[in-house]
């Protein structure tokens, strides 16, 4: 089968900032040419994580909130407004703009009831992963199963996508990814919230399991501590 995503792409101009508001791109329903449109499923140069949502009704209504996306004309692609989109909504009936992890926020937010965050490309799997509603991410190999809602976002920061026609819901894969004991306390130490439910904490396991959960580059800095201590304290750590 074909697979068909959504996604905010470029400006009117070939750009990421300067154009006009709104889509001035977009000449038809169902939209392939627009600033934020349709295309058909491809391979990134820089590689894709796949996130379920772990509920059928939650991911076709993000499919279905993309695909409202893609085929209104209000919307069109500005990083410098990116936001306009999670004021407006992704049915705005008014000219406004977004950029590709703005536009896939408002599609989790609208359709779950649960606001994600203001995040971008680069943490993009980590904030997704902290809301409980998505199966931790898996790395795209040729042929792997897309489903309609899923979730895509390049391996390093780059762009993000969804599935707005894939595979059938209700065949989606479980959850098999073996996550850390939830830590419950309040220290914002990934050392000391380790060593709370028992695990190694010392600098080679920790960077084990920056790698993991997608924390590339592992130097034990404050960013990459806390964003680990957020996974723990979800239930969402992945192990190492």
């Amino acid at each position: 089968m074909t697979v068909i995503i959504g996604s905010a792409r470029i400006d009117e101009n070939g750009n990421a900032t300067g154009g006009k508001v709104g889509d001035q791109k977009q000449t038809s329903k169902p939209d392939y040419k627009g600033e934020v449109s349709l295309q058909t499923f491809y391979v990134a140069s820089k590689g894709w994580y796949v996130l379920h949502p772990k509920s059928d009704a939650h991911a076709l209504k993000i499919a279905e909130k993309m695909l409202t996306a893609c085929n209104n004309s209000n919307l069109g692609y500005d990083q410098t407004n990116r936001l306009g989109v999670i004021t407006h909504g992704v049915a705005s009936t008014v000219k406004t703009e977004c950029d590709c992890s703005a536009l896939v926020r408002a599609c989790v937010k609208e359709a779950t009831g649960k606001d994600p965050g203001n995040f971008t490309t680069a943490n993009e799997a980590s904030a997704l992963e902290a809301t409980g509603l998505f199966i931790g991410r898996k790395k795209y190999t040729n042929g792997m199963t897309l489903y309609t809602g899923d979730v895509l976002v390049t391996c390093t920061k780059g762009h993000t996508v969804i599935v707005v026609e894939g595979a059938s819901r209700y065949s989606a894969p479980v959850d098999t990814t073996k996550y850390y004991k939830k830590y419950t306390g309040t220290s914002g130490s990934i050392v000391v919230a380790l060593n709370a439910i028992g695990v190694d904490s010392s600098y080679s396991h920790r960077a084990k399991i920056a790698a993991a959960n997608g924390i590339s580059g592992y130097k034990g800095t404050a960013a990459q501590n806390t964003q680990m201590v957020k996974l723990l304290k979800a239930g969402k750590l992945i192990q190492a």
